[in-house]
């Protein structure tokens, strides 16, 4: 017995921790479970305008994959162009600079394209889409963006707004606005549907704890009768 009670008690700690931790990440879906649930019913809500937004913002309420509308004109010949992919194929993502008709700027995220977009017009413009804040700021593994090729590797907001230039007298919004797909667009950019994008992989990781709990519990259930088994010999 005197040799027992040391693994019983190492055991009975490593089991506690990892059984802590399964249940941590039990809360933890759960949580992330409704926050995407939250985010979805945002984007399935009836729109607000840009303005509304902006002012959401400065209260410093979560505006993430909100809804907004607004009627404005959009600046086609200063589109950004952002390397993205689109059904599996290299494309581009065209950020187009928009002034909604109560001077809000904002860069929109108007879809994928095959090649950059140069040659379209300015021209008035209704859009609807979700609001998009990226920042989450540049990857270990992405380039510098190329402000001067005008190719971008990674979403940098404010560098974005600075080089394409908002009006002095406009409102400017430091978020994106994705837009949402239309039915009679044919012609890129088109449009990508919207997901939240969260990482929700805390079942993985509760069976995961949950299993080195058992399977702790089991190797030491079969020292210790190995243990027993020699004593009583």
């Amino acid at each position: 017995m005197r040799r027992l009670w040391p693994l019983a008690l190492t055991s009975a700690i490593g089991i506690a921790i990892l059984c802590s931790l399964g249940t941590w990440q039990i809360f933890r879906l759960a949580e992330k479970t409704k926050l995407i649930a939250n985010l979805e019913a945002r984007m399935a809500a009836a729109p607000i305008t840009l303005s509304e937004a902006l002012e959401r913002k400065a209260k410093d309420e979560d505006i993430e994959y909100l809804k907004v509308t607004s009627q404005g004109r959009s600046d086609w010949p200063h589109a950004l162009n952002k390397i993205t992919s689109s059904d599996g194929r290299p494309a581009w993502e065209i950020i187009v600079p928009f002034t909604s008709t109560d001077g809000t700027f904002v860069l929109v995220d108007a879809g994928a394209a095959p090649e950059k977009m140069s040659s379209r017009e300015a021209a008035p413009e209704d859009i609807t889409g979700v609001i998009r804040l990226h920042h989450k700021g540049r990857g270990f593994f992405d380039n510098d963006n190329d402000v001067v090729a005008n190719t971008w590797y990674w979403w940098d907001v404010p560098e974005m707004l600075a080089t394409v230039g908002a009006p002095a007298d406009a409102k400017v919004a430091t978020f994106i606005v994705q837009k949402l797909p239309s039915l009679d667009t044919t012609l890129p950019p088109i449009a990508q549907k919207p997901k939240v994008e969260l990482n929700n992989n805390h079942l993985g990781y509760a069976i995961t704890w949950f299993g080195l709990a058992a399977a702790l519990l089991g190797v030491s259930s079969f020292f210790a009768r190995s243990l027993v088994k020699k004593t009583d010999a």
